[in-house]
């Protein structure tokens, strides 16, 4: 395979359910330039054994990380450590139970290749059923990581030696301390970006 332009990092926590919807809806995908790291978070034998087999299935574009030891910290170790695996110019962070639509990450790629001064690019989300996040520019509680695909070298820059948070909204403090170092963004309001799929059956079933 070719070097992606685009590296997806999955963090699962033990839904093999959950995470068989997500390879099914990335394998969905209009840009097809990409590379799917699935980071498990050490799991038991017969679970790290089941994702291994489901990532095996899912083809030659998605590979299984499994963390050394249990981090349990809310996906940050994992999602660090499928960064540092990461291969591809752009990367986006895409937890097990979330979704991209088929159209998501065409404009993203688009809007970064046209503008090389940004640092990241963001849709809109539906957001588990029961409201849309789409706020310029990003607030608290107003954007999930799920959303931005960032400029990889950017997120290197500002985090040479890991992720330095230690609490629940470590997402939103990695994106605040971006926007504090004047990293720049563009919000594109599609929303093409799923939080929590199993909240939207209908979606569930086009992305099957």
């Amino acid at each position: 395979m070719t070097t992606p332009r685009v590296s997806i990092v999955t963090t699962v926590f033990d839904r093999l359910e959950c995470l068989s919807r997500c390879l099914r809806a990335i394998a969905r995908s209009e840009f097809t330039a990409f590379e799917q790291i699935v980071v498990s978070d050490h799991p038991g034998p017969g679970f790290a054994a089941a994702i291994a087999d489901l990532v095996r299935q899912a083809g030659p574009c998605v590979r299984h990380l499994d963390l050394p030891a249990r981090a349990n910290d809310w996906g940050m170790t994992p999602a660090y450590a499928g960064l540092k695996e990461a291969c591809g110019e752009y990367v986006c962070f895409l937890s097990d139970d979330n979704a991209y639509l088929p159209g998501h990450l065409t404009p993203l790629v688009a809007m970064l290749d046209d503008d090389p001064g940004l640092g990241f690019v963001y849709s809109s989300c539906l957001y588990a059923g029961r409201t849309v996040l789409a706020v310029a520019p990003p607030k608290p509680s107003q954007i999930d990581l799920g959303q931005p695909l960032f400029r990889r070298r950017v997120l290197f820059e500002a985090f040479p030696a890991g992720l330095p948070f230690k609490e629940f909204a470590w997402d939103w403090r990695m994106i605040a301390a971006l926007l504090a170092r004047g990293v720049r963004w563009q919000h594109h309001d599609a929303k093409s970006f799923v939080f929590r799929l199993a909240a939207y059956p209908h979606l569930q079933k086009a992305l099957a």
